[in-house]
């Protein structure tokens, strides 16, 4: 369990270093130290039990983000964020996934070496229904943003922006 712990600590600091190279200030969950029978025990409280940084700026795009850090499953991530009320119009609320991890060769391709990236940030945003797109990545190189923002279109109005993705009868 500690080696998750540091390793969520080096991904919140790796993301929270990216967010204040493009401008942001940073908000970061707090840990706090409890004793538990004869031990301490040092845990963070996620912000509003759901977020690890708040980050926010004066000009757009997206001047406030909430923002969930993870290596592991998104679906849980969802579960976790979703039952937070945040206008979207005002808010982007996001999962960023870390894909790092030794350099791997992708298997579609038995006539050529093609490799696939690591050591970047995947941004899932609610208001595109947690969908992935491939410019949402947000790449690190050895601690420095080789990107400093995900491409991420402008936020939507709620009304424009569907809640799930229906098939288009034709009669």
């Amino acid at each position: 369990m500690p080696d998750s712990v540091a390793k969520g600590n080096r991904l919140q600091v790796a993301a929270r270093k990216l967010l204040e190279a493009d401008g942001y200030v940073v908000h970061t969950a707090v840990r706090s130290v409890q004793k538990r029978g004869p031990i301490w025990i040092s845990q963070t409280t996620d912000i509003f039990n759901a977020f690890d940084l708040i980050a926010t700026r004066i000009e757009g795009p997206r001047p406030l983000r909430f923002i969930q850090i993870t290596s592991a499953s998104v679906s849980e991530r969802i579960k976790k964020v979703d039952p937070v009320p945040v206008n979207q119009a005002l808010a982007s609320v996001e999962i960023w996934k870390w894909h790092g991890g030794q350099r791997r060769l992708d298997r579609r391709f038995s006539e050529k070496k093609v490799w696939l990236p690591r050591g970047y940030f995947q941004v899932y945003f609610k208001e595109r229904n947690w969908e992935p797109h491939p410019d949402d990545r947000i790449f690190v190189a050895e601690g420095i943003a080789a990107t400093a923002e995900a491409r991420a279109p402008e936020p939507a109005p709620l009304a424009v922006v569907p809640k799930r993705r229906t098939k288009l009868l034709v009669h």
